[in-house]
């Protein structure tokens, strides 16, 4: 079949990712990629993004004396002249003859799985990674149309990876709209704002204190404020994204640069700042809200709910209607579960895998809340 080559400028390389990840048996004999991290730039492509894409059809850089993870890879190629040509090749092996006797979200789960094996947690490899996992289950349509139609997930998503590998699709599967409010800043990342901005018309990111990153350059807003007093106007959004944050309100965030104290009831302060988020919302709009799920836990800058504690949080906001996910992790990856399947399981505070591959939270409930 040969060896594709692709050329240096942004339309010819994204050009190349779409026709690849429509023609995945054309990459098989590898990629050579002229990659010139300025030239994307000047074209509007961030760089990193472009090995995170490659590596979510299931090609990565190999060889070269080049750094492995993209961000290292974009800074050494920046420095040793502003180009390089770099070999692309597949992450896996072919699949095998009794793969293709499988149902389609049989195949679908065991390509993902061979393509993203578990990488040790808390290590840039792990980062990218991640970062690739998510690019491909955002952008690929059977991917899409499984968290869409709410049923059973094929085996093997992301044993190993934390939740926000069932997070983001799950939000994604919501159809984002209008203007938007990310509650706490999960968003704040280039391979899901780069996904999420073709489809709505405006977003607000909301969090204690500045990050790292800005994407002011992709027009994102920022506020920096506590949940709890939101100086926003009442009805404004049409949505409100808060994943993975409402657990922390109310506890003691120094890590985020809070100074307050730890609240004498959490639980009540996580209720104000829901009932904060429910204020900014239009009538009609939706709040997707997302928290660590199981056991009853305080690890002291988080909680874990059990179902008493989020039936505790919905009540004592005022929430109406909602319909809720619970989602679960196993060696064979993520699952969707009933609430009574996850009730019992324990979060992982180690910078470790655990026996069982999880390295976060071992199951999430998903909840979108009707205003």
């Amino acid at each position: 079949m040969g060896t594709r080559r692709v050329g240096p400028e942004a339309d010819a390389v994204m050009a190349a990712i779409d026709h690849l990840r429509t023609h995945p048996e054309r990459g098989r004999d590898g990629v050579l990629l002229e990659f010139a991290p300025q030239r994307l730039r000047e074209g509007d492509v961030d760089p990193v993004s472009v090995i995170d894409r490659f590596r979510s059809i299931g090609l990565r850089p190999e060889g070269g004396g080049l750094p492995a993870d993209p961000g290292e890879l974009v800074l050494a190629v920046d420095a040793s002249g502003g180009s390089a040509t770099l070999r692309l090749v597949p992450v896996a092996a072919p699949p095998g003859a009794g793969e293709k006797l499988l149902p389609p979200r049989g195949r679908l789960g065991r390509r993902t799985a061979r393509d993203f094996p578990p990488v040790p947690p808390r290590t840039l490899a792990y980062d990218a990674a991640k970062r690739a996992l998510v690019c491909r289950l955002l952008e690929d349509v059977e991917w899409q149309e499984v968290f869409a139609a709410a049923g059973a997930l094929p085996a093997g998503l992301g044993a190993g990876y934390d939740e926000r590998v069932v997070e983001y699709p799950w939000l994604f599967s919501r159809r984002l709209r209008g203007r938007v409010l990310d509650a706490g800043s999960v968003m704040n990342h280039r391979h899901v704002l780069e996904r999420a901005l073709t489809e709505i018309s405006g977003l607000t990111i909301v969090t204690l204190a500045p990050e790292p990153h800005a994407f002011t350059s992709l027009k994102v807003s920022y506020l920096y404020a506590d949940l709890r007093e939101l100086p926003l106007r009442d009805d404004w959004f049409d949505e409100v994204v808060c994943l993975s944050t409402i657990e922390h309100v109310g506890m003691d965030n120094a890590t985020y640069g809070a100074t307050a104290e730890r609240a004498d009831d959490p639980g009540e302060e996580a209720a104000r700042a829901l009932r904060e988020l429910l204020r900014v919302v239009k009538p009609g709009g939706r709040i997707h809200l997302s928290v660590p799920f199981g056991r009853r836990e305080d690890h002291g800058w988080f909680r874990q709910f059990d179902r008493a504690e989020a039936d505790a949080l919905f009540e004592r906001a005022g929430v109406g209607r909602r319909e809720e996910a619970f989602f679960a992790h196993s060696p064979a990856g993520w699952q969707r579960v009933s609430a009574d399947a996850a009730s019992d399981v324990a979060y992982n505070p180690e910078p470790a895998a655990a026996d069982d591959l999880a390295v976060a939270a071992r199951a999430v409930l998903c909840a979108t809340i009707y205003a």
